[in-house]
């Protein structure tokens, strides 16, 4: 791969993002409906093809991070991926910020640590631990998993399959944005704006995801039926001003 080619696939993946981000807030709008109609059935199809937009969205940002212009080197970004060919999306996450950490040379000791061990915290939550429920659904175990061989059942994952719904995977999604961003703004600039930036962006994100982290499907599905509500109490008084007026 050369610099034109790392433009072209950055490109792409820009392209692909936003197609994707179509797809996410369709099949959400889809869900809310079913959840106010109280169909359980479709809601927990949709869920299940939701969380197929989210495994080919979450691997598009990966590649469109990586690829990102002036900041990781053609050698890099072949580590990177070779990292993730022999091992997992957690490995090639790992290579990833291991060399992006490489960029910072200034600093007190605990610095790189810190950050290290911050962005670690991110890849555990947001990465590691939700990566075998996306490959059991993009390997067509929507209700049962199986275990990695396919050779018997897994009910550990078959339970975390049933739980999984759209509020979770909206948490899934902000903390793996929140991670790209944080790492981008780590290669884009590690000697002066990251350090600038870093602390007031880490918060700024784990605030968001902590309040998000608190929010349950049964208060989503209450909220839109307030929305809703206030919709039809609007609709309402506007027929009656227009009859009164007539």
């Amino acid at each position: 791969m050369d610099r034109k080619q790392q433009l072209e696939v950055f490109q792409a993946q820009t392209k692909n993002l936003r197609v994707l981000e179509q797809g996410w807030k369709h099949i959400k709008r889809g869900i809310h409906r079913d959840l106010l109609a109280n169909n359980k059935t479709s809601v927990e199809l949709q869920t299940k093809v939701l969380a197929l937009i989210y495994c080919a969205w979450s691997e598009a940002a990966f590649s469109k991070l990586i690829h990102t212009p002036h900041c990781f080197e053609l050698d890099e970004i072949r580590q990177i991926k070779a990292a993730g060919k022999h091992g997992s999306i957690v490995t090639a996450w790992e290579k990833c910020v291991a060399l992006a950490l490489r960029k910072i040379q200034s600093r007190n000791g605990n610095y790189v640590p810190n950050v290290r061990q911050e962005l670690n915290r991110f890849i555990k939550t947001y990465i590691e631990t939700p990566s075998q429920i996306r490959n059991k659904v993009a390997h067509g175990q929507w209700q049962v998993a199986l275990n990695s061989k396919n050779t018997e059942q897994n009910p550990s994952l078959t339970v975390s399959l049933a739980n999984l719904d759209l509020v979770k995977l909206d948490l899934l999604k902000q903390g793996c944005e929140g991670l790209c961003l944080i790492v981008e703004a780590l290669v884009e600039s590690p000697e002066k704006a990251f350090h600038r930036d870093y602390w007031t962006l880490l918060c700024q994100v784990k605030e968001q995801l902590t309040m998000a982290s608190q929010f349950t499907l049964a208060q989503k599905t209450q909220l839109l039926m307030k929305k809703r509500g206030l919709a039809g109490d609007i609709t309402l008084r506007s027929t009656k001003l227009v009859q009164k007026a007539a």
